[in-house]
């Protein structure tokens, strides 16, 4: 399994990677961080000062969200809708939106005044 490449790529995958070690949980990093693109180069590595051996970090990149709460608010976008899968398209707005506003992504109807 590779921890790189795009963030559109990398948010669909979230369930492939093993987020047990909770001093240093999984986290998303990508070029311009919450302002990322579906493009942008991404890495999903393990949260520590300056990268590890394992998962070195590359300055370009600057957090996203957590593996963990990226996870969260999929279950919760998916909650809100009955159920609903969602679409990657509404996966990647999900977690981006998560990371931009620290709130989950609101139901359409909620979403008119915005």
């Amino acid at each position: 399994m590779t921890n790189t490449g795009i963030l559109f790529e990398l948010i669909q995958r979230l369930g492939e990677f093993e987020d047990s070690d909770r001093f240093h949980p999984l986290v998303i990093y990508a070029q311009n961080g919450a302002d990322a693109g579906r493009k942008s180069p991404a890495l999903v590595c393990p949260r520590s000062e300056g990268g590890s051996l394992t998962c070195p970090l590359d300055a370009s990149l600057s957090e996203v969200l957590s593996v963990e709460k990226a996870r969260d608010a999929i279950e919760v976008w998916s909650a809100w809708r009955g159920g609903l899968a969602p679409s990657p398209k509404d996966r990647f707005d999900t977690v981006v939106f998560f990371s931009r506003h620290g709130a989950y992504f609101p139901l359409e109807s909620d979403r008119e005044g915005m």
